[in-house]
């Protein structure tokens, strides 16, 4: 079905299925010529993508974010009754070589949802295939425990139901967050697959000290971050916080090179990271010089080599990388 729409406020699941149909339909490479997006744009524009044909080989797929068309909000695109059966003809005929996924995020936390009794809905839902994805609540472990064991699968890793559970009784039900501890596991217990309790208590419950590394370091409290640090690697492997922070750096700089143009959905989609996420770094970035980010970022570059060539104790490394580049770290 060449149709999608997809609704809901659980971000991560929703940016896995719209990865697993980019991948299902346009295989591991795309361009601007096979896959573009569209914030939502003008009914002409709406109308216009709904009814392409394509000019080259290969199938299209279309990303358009679309919830000021479906949601009740104060930036609700008001359509004429005219516009609205125009594209509800549009749904109807979409070509079988081009694939449109419509795409309507909630705020987490928010209990708007599409209205089923208007036209544009009734239609849609008549031709395309509708996924709604909500976020889970705190005491939904038993809910949340499937979806982690098929992450797990994907990581290679062995989760029990009662040890899935455990997970998210330590770090909340949040599926990103959780993911990640996954990914934490996953380094700290290698060769072993099987994850156990006890490696839920070992490994997670410095997650929430980790998270809070990059808001310390943007705000320059490089006394308070060290002291995260020193906390986290009596736990974990130093080079996985190198690994956090890097990642961490390098999306902060791209999302502070792309907001002089784009706008957040529009980076969202550039940097891999959903739209609410991108927000809040933008708002932390506003008073934050380029400078700083990248040059933190080439000091991490710098206390990488020092540590993997042990050329340098973890502390001091960071530390350097902190206050000012690792030339004395040797």
């Amino acid at each position: 079905m060449p149709l999608h729409f997809i609704w809901g406020d659980e971000d991560y699941l929703i940016e896995k299925e719209v990865k697993r149909l980019k991948k299902e339909v346009l295989g591991d490479n795309y361009d601007a010529l096979n896959f573009r997006s569209l914030d939502n744009p003008d009914f002409a524009t709406f109308d216009e993508a709904l009814r392409t044909s394509p000019m080259f080989f290969g199938d299209v797929l279309y990303l358009i974010k679309c919830d000021k068309y479906f949601l009740e909000t104060k930036s609700k695109i008001k359509l004429e009754d005219d516009q609205i059966s125009a594209l509800c003809d549009s749904f109807k005929s979409v070509s079988d070589r081009i694939h449109v996924i419509l795409l309507c995020p909630i705020a987490k936390g928010e209990t708007k949802k599409p209205d089923s009794r208007k036209k544009i809905y009734k239609e849609l839902a008549k031709v395309a295939q509708i996924k709604h994805f909500p976020s889970f609540k705190a005491y939904e472990d038993y809910k949340i425990a499937p979806v982690l064991i098929e992450l797990a699968k994907e990581k290679k890793l062995t989760l029990k139901t009662d040890t899935a559970c455990l997970l998210v009784q330590i770090c909340g039900p949040s599926i990103r967050v959780l993911d990640s501890q996954l990914e934490k596991i996953k380094l700290s217990i290698y060769p072993q697959e099987n994850v156990t309790p006890q490696n839920i208590r070992d490994i997670c419950l410095a997650g929430e000290d980790i998270f809070a590394l990059q808001d310390l370091i943007l705000k320059k409290d490089y006394t308070q971050a060290l002291e995260q640090i020193s906390k986290i690697i009596q736990k974990s492997h130093y080079l996985e916080v190198l690994s956090f922070l890097q990642t961490s750096f390098s999306n902060l700089l791209k999302i502070k090179v792309f907001s002089n143009s784009l706008s957040p959905y529009e980076i969202s989609q550039k940097v891999g990271q959903h739209e609410f996420v991108v927000k809040k770094n933008l708002e932390k970035l506003a008073k934050v010089p380029f400078e700083d980010v990248l040059n933190f970022k080439l000091n991490l570059l710098e206390a990488e080599f020092l540590l993997k060539t042990s050329q340098s104790d973890p502390i001091l490394a960071f530390s350097k990388a902190m206050f000012g580049g690792c030339n004395d770290c040797r």
